[in-house]
């Protein structure tokens, strides 16, 4: 997608917003004005994918807010911040909440810029779908904040000028402001996009969904008739769409723009410098000073629950981790036939009883390989080097020139569409339609269909899925498992638990569900700002 030229300042909560890095840079071009460019349709489309630019702000980091303190990782390393791993020490004051909080609302005013010039810009053919795109951009990240935050302010235009108080709106009104804008956006999308990467009818159905199945759980929600709303869009998402491709292709090398991806952030090949994301990083086992450029660490370790999850047959284990650890890291993607194995995790007693004969298909890599079958010590957080990798975002960097590839971040895709189908059937009183829907992803998987579901079964499901994709904190906070999950599975957790420690309870006797408002918000609003529960 085309950059846009252009900085723009404004004041949300005395936070100064300021463009997002590598998209959108200070230029005079002739001296034309922001009022005369953005109403021409090239200025125009520069805001809209300036718009775009945003997701990779708001994805760039090390994705402990998204991953960190759930059943499915723990933290392995002090990198992780203690309160997002555990709870007990989460404050107002985490940097990592803060630069969600802070990059979510940079996000939606520029989206806002977008939408402030929609009136103002000539006709063209693809305008009201890029009205609609930027809305439901906008929409999405106010699913976010809601999620992450309960109660905040719907700030709807362009603010340009300082504004020193704003009012916390009630989540209620959030999550209607979002079906509001989301259903406008979806009467003016596509069904398909020219530009892979643009919001489409089917992606926005697909998040829409979504927002019903999470309000129907909340005690303003509407019960049944969201969870109904949310199993008739979700299967409009699908659009009769099977899960046509084999689950490790899914992310394989270069394979990013595949058939099952309804929505993804944009990352490609670029050279050293460009932007990327960090969310190959906490995987590990570690791998530091590789020849191919590439570093990992042990910082969010695979939990037990999550290693042992798995059916021996079940086709999502391989395409999650990477089951074999070459020297270099990425020459199991690059040059697969002339790598040598370092280890090999078989994890099934087919798989280990196997090894002589997995050795024989390729003795020159493999004679000297280590084999190292599954027992506690790959979820040992301790253990640095030698247990599976998560390999979903895996990038590749070559030394000279430095290129590097980063794989894309999935926002929708099919299989997750199945299983939201799957959930707010069972919640809508349907078995029958959540069953089926299970069984399409598990027949993709290779394992046995099932006869019955419960809410806890759609959640290994969604587990053995998604894992380290970044919906499972919600994914518990939705569907009210988050302590009861963590405290049996992870260890962190568990520890507190098991020593007469509630790490969730906070200081007035709340518990610590939400994430706090940070406190450089509360700090610099003249007004009253309130803060969650539990801080």
């Amino acid at each position: 997608m085309k950059s846009i030229k252009s900085k723009i300042y404004a004041i949300f909560l005395g936070l100064l917003i300021v463009s997002c890095s590598g998209y959108l840079d200070e230029e005079n071009l002739g001296n034309t004005t922001a009022e005369n460019f953005y109403s021409t349709k090239d200025g125009y489309e520069g805001l809209v994918n300036a718009t775009y630019a945003t997701l990779r702000d708001v994805y760039e980091p090390t994705p402990y807010i998204f991953c960190a303190g759930t059943d499915l990782f723990f933290a392995a390393h002090p990198e992780v911040p203690l309160g997002l791993a555990s709870y007990q020490t989460l404050t107002p004051g985490e940097a990592n909440v803060e630069r969600l909080f802070r990059s979510l609302y940079q996000s939606i005013q520029i989206a806002n810029l977008a939408l402030h010039y929609a009136d103002k810009v000539e006709d063209f053919p693809e305008l009201q779908s890029r009205i609609a795109e930027v809305k439901a951009i906008r929409a999405y990240y106010y699913f976010m904040l809601v999620q992450q935050f309960g109660d905040v302010s719907i700030v709807e235009n362009l603010v340009n000028q300082p504004i020193t108080h704003f009012e916390r709106d009630s989540a209620s009104n959030v999550y209607q402001f979002i079906i509001d804008q989301m259903t406008e956006a979806i009467v003016d999308l596509p069904p398909t996009q020219s530009n892979f990467g643009r919001v489409t009818k089917r992606a926005a159905q697909h998040i829409l969904a979504k927002v019903y199945l999470t309000r129907g759980y909340e005690t303003y929600g509407e019960g049944v008739a969201d969870f109904t709303k949310a199993a008739t869009l979700a299967d409009e998402a699908i659009n009769g769409q099977g899960l046509n491709l084999a689950f490790g292709d899914l992310f394989k090398y270069k394979n990013d723009k595949n058939e099952e991806i309804l929505w993804s952030v944009q990352y490609n090949k670029s050279n050293s410098g460009e932007v990327s994301h960090n969310w190959d990083y906490p995987w590990g086992p570690l791998v530091q000073g590789a020849n191919d450029g590439v570093i990992k660490k042990n910082t969010l370790h695979p939990t037990e629950y999550l290693f042992t999850l798995f059916d021996d047959n079940d086709t999502r284990f391989e395409g999650t981790f990477l089951n074999i650890k070459t020297n270099p890291y990425t020459g199991y993607l690059l040059n697969p036939t002339t790598t040598p194995v370092q280890y090999y995790y078989p994890r099934t007693a087919a798989q280990i009883a196997d090894v002589p004969n997995w050795r024989a298909e390729d003795p020159v890599n493999r004679t000297n390989t280590i084999i190292s079958p599954m027992d506690p010590h790959w979820w040992d957080g301790l253990n640095q080097t030698d247990y599976p990798a998560l390999k979903k975002f895996d990038r590749v960097q070559t030394a000279v020139p430095s290129v590097q590839y980063t794989h894309d971040i999935y926002l929708a895709r099919l299989g997750e569409t199945y299983l939201i189908a799957a959930e707010a059937y069972l919640k809508s009183n349907n078995p029958g339609n959540a069953i089926a829907r299970v069984n399409t992803v598990r027949q993709r998987a290779g394992v046995s269909v099932v006869g019955n579901v419960d809410i806890d079964f759609i959640l290994d499901e969604r587990a053995r899925e998604l894992a380290g994709e970044g919906f499972r904190w919600l994914d518990l906070k939705r569907t009210g498992k988050l302590i009861d999950y963590t405290k049996v599975r992870n260890p962190d957790i568990k520890g507190l638990f098991d020593g007469g420690t509630n790490p969730f309870l906070g200081i007035d006797g709340q518990l610590k569900i939400l994430r706090p408002i940070p406190l450089a918000v509360i700090s610099l609003d003249n007004g009253e700002y309130p803060q969650n529960p539990g801080y």
